[in-house]
Formats: structure tokens, sequence, C-alpha cells
């Protein structure tokens, strides 16, 4: 392990570079060693083999090795060993991944698991985006009082309060904050679940305003975690080494989340596949996470295509092999008038469980979306390599057909849900009924 006052060290005295300067060197490199290792795209073998994983594993470890990870604040470049690297997998693979959230019967384990595991991943879901004050309470509830679902990887955000702006940085912040862990234990306590685990602080960003949150009564070592993840591509702040040794220190789980983009320094999804575990290896080497979650997007923000599929596959699976860290997915499609809601959440289910991940820290929109599915991710668990790979392929079709439905109909939690009965509208549980249904003609074994 290096200790972290070993990364203010290299903050301080590694090779002095302009931003661009680095981000022309990280650009040129991963090409050099996506050739170098023969990683190809496939798309139509969404769940990545063995082979191509452990190319993958290979390839971030000497992107990693020779590019670092860049210093915003200094200006300078983070340097490994290639050594180094390694040790921090070696470190891994030797104590897989595993971490316990959650107080009395809301506790639950999350541990690593391999893509042919028949344990399902954890159902880790909650509200997520920007909620409004006067339904937050019942959309978090929406989610806790689904038995299925585990612990929440994180709640929803309030944009201001009243006329008040959660400005980073500024007492805004922690009011806002403040008002937020209020209620989110109302919709615990309404739920009958005050001990879940409740994730990752959304409105709060700056150091500052994080640690304010953490006190009794509002966010505990057993209740939380705190972001300290690597900015895509390879960069990094001050924040995320005090924030890392503040978890340490306090024993919190780190919120680590390896993120790339297709189509910017990541020309595709090859690159992006690198980008996602180097990321990855650098996260681990200074905040000692034993979660990390995977999230790939094009520049125009699209998800949950085949390229972000693959490169994610590709990532998961080449930790599955070389590092055994929790690996995390988000699968959620957008809140529609159409089967189409379910069917993007699913599409990224049964890919993500059948590539390795451990948990799902965002699945749907809303509670009974997450519901369904938590089972699909139930029913995938375990299947062969092959036969995931049908079922996926179908079901990106499947999204492909109902895509269209997306534009003019997009909805909010209110339009879906009763926000005195905390229930679906029976319209909007027809709809995903409906998209049960032919997800069960791809093949998807409920």
């Amino acid at each position: 392990m290096i200790p972290i006052i070993e990364f203010q060290k290299r903050s301080l005295t590694g090779p002095v570079m302009k931003s661009d300067e680095f981000d022309m060197e990280f650009a040129m490199k991963i090409r050099e060693v996506v050739q170098k290792y023969n990683i190809e795209y496939n798309e139509n073998e969404l769940v990545v083999d063995d082979a191509t994983a452990d190319a993958v594993y290979q390839a971030a470890v000497e992107l990693l090795a020779h590019v670092g990870i860049y210093h915003m604040d200094t200006e300078r470049v983070i340097k490994f060993t290639k050594e180094e690297v390694e040790q921090v997998a070696k470190e891994y693979r030797e104590n897989p991944g595993k971490h316990t959230f959650g107080k009395e019967k809301d506790e639950v384990t999350i541990e690593y698991r391999a893509s042919t595991d028949k344990r399902p991943p954890t159902l880790y879901s909650g509200s997520w985006g920007v909620a409004q004050e006067e339904w937050y309470v019942p959309y978090i509830q929406s989610f806790a009082q689904e038995e299925s679902i585990k612990a929440m990887g994180i709640t929803a955000g309030l944009a201001k309060l009243g006329d008040l702006k959660a400005k980073a940085g500024t007492v805004s912040e922690i009011e806002v904050g403040l008002w937020e862990q209020e209620h989110i234990k109302e919709a615990l306590e309404k739920a009958g679940r005050p001990g879940l685990h409740v994730g990752l602080l959304a409105t709060l960003s700056s150091p500052g305003g994080i640690m304010t949150m953490m006190a009794p009564g509002l966010r505990e070592a057993h209740n939380t975690q705190i972001g300290v993840h690597i900015i895509p591509e390879m960069k990094i702040s001050w924040s995320q080494f005090v924030l890392a040794k503040f978890c340490q220190v306090r024993g919190i789980q780190p919120w680590q989340s390896s993120m790339s983009m297709i189509g910017g320094l990541c020309r595709n999804a090859a690159d992006a596949s690198v980008g996602l575990t180097a990321n990855l290896l650098g996260q681990l080497s200074y905040a000692r996470g034993q979660l990390c979650s995977l999230f790939t997007n094009h520049m125009d923000g699209k998800s949950a295509t085949r390229p972000t599929h693959w490169a994610y596959s590709a990532a998961a699976r080449a930790s599955e092999r070389n590092i055994k860290v929790c690996i995390g997915g988000c699968a959620s499609g957008v809140l529609c008038k159409s089967p189409f809601t379910l069917i993007q959440s699913v599409n990224m289910a049964t890919l993500f469980t059948a590539s390795g991940m451990s948990y799902c820290w965002i699945a749907g929109n809303t509670g009974i979306e997450a519901r369904y599915a938590g089972e699909v991710m139930n029913a995938m668990a375990g299947m062969e390599r092959g036969q995931a790979n049908e079922v996926v392929n179908k079901v990106m079709e499947l999204q492909s057909k109902y895509a269209p439905d997306v534009k003019g109909n997009t909805c909010k939690f209110p339009d879906v849900y009763d926000l005195e009965t905390v229930q679906p509208h029976q319209w909007y549980v027809d709809y995903l009924d409906k998209a049960k249904e032919e997800l069960a003609a791809c093949g998807v074994p409920y």
C-alpha cells in the first residue's frame, strides 16, 4: 500500500506538465497499448471473453505506469512504476473485495462476484438525479419500501431549497445538505428501515460540506460513502486525497467510480475499456476501497449502446480476473410513458450481471423499476457466457425498437407514483408489465 502522504509528495515533485500536454500523452499511449495487446471491439460479443479481459488489464497496467495521474492543482504528474501498479492489483487478488453496510436488520455485505457466479449482484439501488422538496420523501421511500433493495447507492439531491441554491464551498451547501439528511431519515422511518445504507452524498461536493454531514444522526460509517474518484481521463485534485484520508481516519468506505468517455481522448470502446481499468487501478492505489463502480458514455451523453456495453464488460471482466474488487454498475433508462423505461434498465442489468457486477447502485428510476431490474439480475446470475450474449443482443434490439417512444413522452416521479400512498399508478405498472413480457420473449429468464 502506498501511503496517501506519498501521493502528496509525488504531486509536488512529479514532472511538470500542462493539462493539454498530459491529454496528448494519454491519448497517444492508449492508442499504442490497445494496438500492442490486440484489443478489438466486437459489437456482437458484448460479454467479453477471458483473453480480451486479460489483455485489457495488461494494457491498463502499462498505461497507468506510463502516464500516471495528472494533478490539476500542482500541474504535475503523479508517477508510478509498473511494479507498484501490479502490487496494487495483487493485494486485491489475494483479498477479494468485501464490505458490510447498514445497521441491525438492514445490514448487508457486498462481496466480490465473478461473472459465472450463481449468486446475483446486490440490489443497491436508490433515487437519483434532482428532486423537488414536495416529492423528495416519497421518491426515496419508493425505493426504501422495496424489500429486495438491500442498500441505496445514492439518494436524490435538491437543486435549491426554497430560493436557496446549494453552492459548493459555501454555507448554503451545508444548509441544503442538512435538510436532505433530515428528510432521508424521514423516508427511511416511513419505510420501517432506519438502519439502511443510503450511499453517496448527492448535493454536497466540497470537503468542508461533506465533513459537516459526518455526525451521529446524520451520516456515519454504516450508512454513507464519500466520493474520492479520479476525473476522466486520469486527473485529480487535492480534494480527492483529503477526502480519501478522511475516510481512512473515520473508517468510512470511500466511493470509487471509474469513468471514461468514448469519442474524446478515448476514441472507441477498446480505448475506453483500457481507460476504465487504468482509472480503477489508480483509485485503488490511494483510496483502498472495497467497491468501485464503472461507467462510460459517449461525448453526447448517450449510454447503454453497444460500444459502452462492450467497454464496461471488458473492464469489469478485466477486474474480475485480475483485481477482484467489488464492481458496481448503473442500470437505468429514461423515465417515460413507454416500456422503454424498463427495457433500457434491463438491457444494462443483463449485461452487467453476466460481466461480474457485484452491486447495482442505480436500477431504474423508481422503486418498482428497481425491483423488476433486481428480478432480472437474479435470473441472469450464473448464465453461460454464450447464452448471455444471445440474451443481451436480443434485448439491445428490443431497446432500439422502443427508442423512438422516448421523444415527447418523458415524465417525472410525481407523474408515475401517487405521492400520498407512495404506490405506482396502474398505467405505469401496465407499461412495465408489457416490457417484462417482451423481455421474457428475448430469453430473460424470469
